[in-house]
């Protein structure tokens, strides 16, 4: 799998494009932390691309309030 780090960001994320879309990988958890990653919708990419990091920062905040995330999160590979 071929990954490429887009944005690495102080508040435990990361923005990676995989085949060609972007993913965003979150740190989420308290005392027991891990990370899921979230393949961005085309509404989530497009505010990626005209916002920056805002867009991602907001995505990331979602994220690790609802790490399921509506059921879109998988774990990040080890």
């Amino acid at each position: 799998m071929s990954e490429e780090v887009v944005y690495q960001s102080p508040l435990m994320y990361r923005l990676l494009r995989e085949q060609g879309e972007l993913v965003i990988e979150v740190v989420v958890g308290g005392f027991a932390m891990s990370a899921v990653r979230v393949r961005l919708s085309a509404d989530e990419a497009q505010a990626y691309a005209s916002e920056g990091s805002r867009a991602s920062d907001r995505l990331a905040n979602a994220i690790m309030a609802d790490p399921p995330f509506g059921g879109r999160s998988t774990p990040a590979p080890d």
